[in-house]
């Protein structure tokens, strides 16, 4: 009797719930982890991590904070309910704040968020509660729940006789992707547990919350951005999790916190002393208004109330009235000068090419012209600027502004593009790497003038004050630890 493709795959699901795809979660959920074992959760985490790895700039290779944050991961690791997971913790050379984890046991934090925390047991929070989406095998449920809105592609492998097909392009960029809320509130009820019984303060994991949450807030305004709007990679938006069902978690948790529970600050500061805080120079560095990139030998500098924000593809400003300039590089395929890369590759398909037009900026050869485009479902003008950059690479501009609103912004994008130039072998060495430098306060020393060393301009208060935990308006004390950028 022939069966159709629709029962033929209803039988399959069905199939796959009885042999045990629906499984347990460690705090009693039911969860639908699909066709994939533990053992696929190992093989993808292995497989995925390089190239999530590279995305965010590589590996921050420091011995004395690798091994540090390892032993902190593996202290919670040997409590959760997977130990069988090969368990790596990675530290992401990435000034981005944010934390997360592949299956298997891959668990991943930035620099940045290193910087930002406050002791050993917020960074424990954090590592627990991404222990808690590894032990929950939520990235499982996530595939498993793709796959079945695939069905087509999996009924179509399973009829050729080649196994279970995976998704297609599936990438390491969509294990970034925001979890729900149960499954956030499942990862920080585990993460709890697993902390209170290593012997860490649980309520850390509430304070950080509070920093990240503040911390969000004021980037969005350096970035001219609605309040609570962070950039996709931000902690705040891979995780979205609020203090009251942090809260919830801990009470739900019923763990016993233990007698003199752990919160080590200034071992934890002893240890991030002299990290590197801010912009790589080997990926470029914002300088204020100013973005230079030592090794690739160029700088140019935005307008005045423009955010720089460097990210590991791009270079982003914008301004709180809408105006955004993106900077990045094109690898032309055959165009041979930069007026037909316009033409023939980067702008091939768009049908408001105009304006196209040689010009030459300090020097090097390039080309500029206008189109037509969207920014969040809103129509806006663009202004694209291509430079001929090292071999056959093209330095990249594009200026967006709402659409009718362009020639508001004419003169400063132009200042922009002009300022673009190479820079001297002897200049490049001249830029160095800021640090985090841990010292203490001085008996002349106040949070304003500790501040000043900071990169944030207006922002530098508020910024200081988060960097160090400190409440508005509470001063700092002599011999007081504190956390100051130098460079």
């Amino acid at each position: 009797m022939l069966v159709s493709r629709r029962r033929f795959a209803s039988t399959l699901i069905a199939s796959a719930a009885l042999s045990g795809c629906v499984s347990t979660s460690p705090t009693g959920r039911t969860a639908f982890t699909g066709f994939y074992s533990e053992e696929d959760d190992i093989r993808i985490g292995k497989e995925e991590g390089p190239k999530l790895t590279k995305e965010f700039g590589g590996a921050y290779t420091d011995p004395r904070i690798d091994s540090y944050v390892t032993e902190v991961g593996l202290r919670l690791a040997v409590h959760t309910e997977h130990t069988n997971f090969p368990y790596k913790f990675t530290i992401l050379n990435s000034s981005i704040i944010n934390a997360f984890a592949l299956p298997g046991g891959q668990v991943f934090i930035s620099r940045g968020l290193l910087a930002l925390a406050s002791n050993e047991a917020e960074m424990a929070g954090v590592l627990a509660h991404e222990l808690g989406h590894v032990n929950a095998r939520h990235t499982a449920e996530r595939l498993s729940k793709a796959t079945l809105a695939q069905v087509g592609l999996v009924v179509l492998s399973v009829a050729g006789g080649q196994g279970l097909a995976s998704l297609a392009g599936y990438g390491a960029q969509a294990y970034l992707q925001g979890f729900s809320r149960d499954q956030e509130f499942e990862a920080d009820l585990l993460g709890v547990r697993y902390m209170s019984k290593a012997g860490y303060e649980p309520d850390a994991m509430v304070s950080f919350l509070n920093t990240l949450r503040d911390h969000s807030m004021l980037e969005a305004r350096m970035m001219g951005l609605p309040a609570g709007k962070v950039d996709e990679y931000n902690v705040m938006s891979t995780h979205p999790r609020t203090v009251d069902r942090v809260k919830e978690a801990q009470a739900q948790a019923q763990v016993t916190r233990q007698k003199g529970a752990a919160i080590r600050r200034q071992e934890y500061l002893d240890r991030i002393n002299g990290m590197l805080y801010g912009d790589d120079p080997e990926q470029g560095i914002s300088q204020g208004r100013r973005f230079v990139h030592p090794k690739m030998r160029f700088e140019y500098e935005v307008p005045e109330g423009f955010r720089l924000v460097n990210s590991p593809t791009k270079v982003t400003a914008r301004h709180p009235d809408g105006g955004t300039i993106v900077f990045d590089t094109g690898h032309p395929k055959r165009s041979n000068s930069p007026a037909n890369y316009i033409r023939n590759e980067w702008l091939a398909n768009s049908s408001s090419l105009s304006n196209l037009d040689s010009i030459t900026v300090n020097g090097i050869p390039a080309a500029t012209a206008t189109t037509k485009g969207s920014m969040g479902n809103k129509p806006v003008d663009v202004r694209v600027v291509a430079l001929q950059g090292d071999g056959s690479d093209m330095f990249r501009l594009a200026f967006i502004a709402p659409s009718g609103k362009s020639s508001a912004w004419t003169t400063d994008f132009q200042r922009t593009t002009y300022s673009f130039r190479r820079l001297s072998a002897e200049e490049a060495a001249k830029v160095q790497a800021q640090r985090l430098i841990v010292v203490p306060v001085g008996k002349a020393d106040s949070a304003d003038k500790l501040a000043q060393t900071l990169p944030f301009g207006k922002y530098n208060g508020e910024a200081f004050r988060l960097l160090n935990d400190l409440q508005p308006g509470q001063e700092v004390t002599p011999g007081q630890p504190i956390k100051v950028i130098a460079g």
